[in-house]
C-alpha cells in the first residue's frame, strides 16, 4: 500500500473515529501505534517512555475525541502530537526540555542481514552513503527522514521541525547539495 492509500485510509478511520466508531479507533491504533513507537525511539533510547507516551497519546485522543476535528495528514498529525507528548514528559521529569535543543537520533541503520544478501558494489555504495549521513547534522538527517522516508509535505515538515516554510526549504536544499558535493568527491 502506497503512503497515498495509507493516508486514505487513515483519513476515513479517522472520520469514523470522530464519529463514535470504537473499531475504527481500534484500526488507527493498529496501524500506526509501531510506527509512532519507531518515532519516538528517534528523540529518545528511552523505549519505557516512548511506550508510555504512544499509550498516553492514544489515550488522550479517546478521551477527547468530541473536541477533534478532521486532519488532513494523520501520520503527520499523529508524529506532531507524539513528539509533544514526549517533550511534555520530558520536560514534566527533568524540569526542562525544549524541542529545538534535543538533538534528535535520526540515524539510517543497515541491517547486517541486507549487506550480505546484497552485492559487494551495492556494499559499497551504502557504506558511502552512510559516511556521507553520519556527516549530516541530526537537523539535517530530521528533515531528510520527514521528506524522503516518510514523504511528508514541506508544511508538515515546517510543524513539526517547528521551522518557517522557507527555513525548511532551503535546510533541505543545502542538505542535497552537500551530499551530492561528498558524494561526488567519494567517486
Amino acid at each position: 500500500m502506497t503512503n497515498e492509500q495509507d493516508e486514505k485510509h487513515g483519513r476515513e478511520r479517522w472520520n469514523r473515529f470522530l464519529a463514535g466508531d470504537d473499531v475504527a479507533f481500534g484500526l488507527l491504533y493498529t496501524a500506526y501505534v509501531n510506527r509512532l513507537y519507531d518515532y519516538g525511539l528517534h528523540f529518545t533510547p528511552d523505549s519505557e517512555l516512548v511506550k508510555d507516551c504512544v499509550q498516553d497519546l492514544f489515550v488522550r485522543l479517546y478521551a477527547n475525541r468530541k473536541r477533534l476535528q478532521a486532519v488532513e495528514n494523520i501520520r503527520a498529525y499523529l508524529f506532531y502530537s507524539l513528539k509533544n507528548t514526549l517533550f511534555n514528559r520530558i520536560k514534566k521529569e527533568t524540569g526542562y526540555a525544549r524541542m529545538d535543543a534535543v538533538e534528535p537520533v535520526f540515524q539510517i541503520e543497515l541491517s547486517a542481514e541486507t549487506l550480505l544478501i546484497e552485492s559487494e558494489r551495492l556494499y559499497e555504495q551504502k557504506k558511502r552513503i552512510a559516511l556521507i549521513m553520519e556527516n549530516l547534522t541530526p537537523r539535517q538527517r530530521e528533515a531528510l527522514y520527514y521528506r524522503f522516508v516518510e514523504e511528508l509535505s514541506y508544511e508538515e515538515i515546517c510543524r513539526l521541525m517547528r521551522m518557517n516554510y522557507q527555513s525548511v526549504r532551503n535546510l533541505l536544499h543545502r542538505t542535497v547539495l552537500k551530499i551530492r558535493s561528498r558524494a561526488a568527491g567519494e567517486s
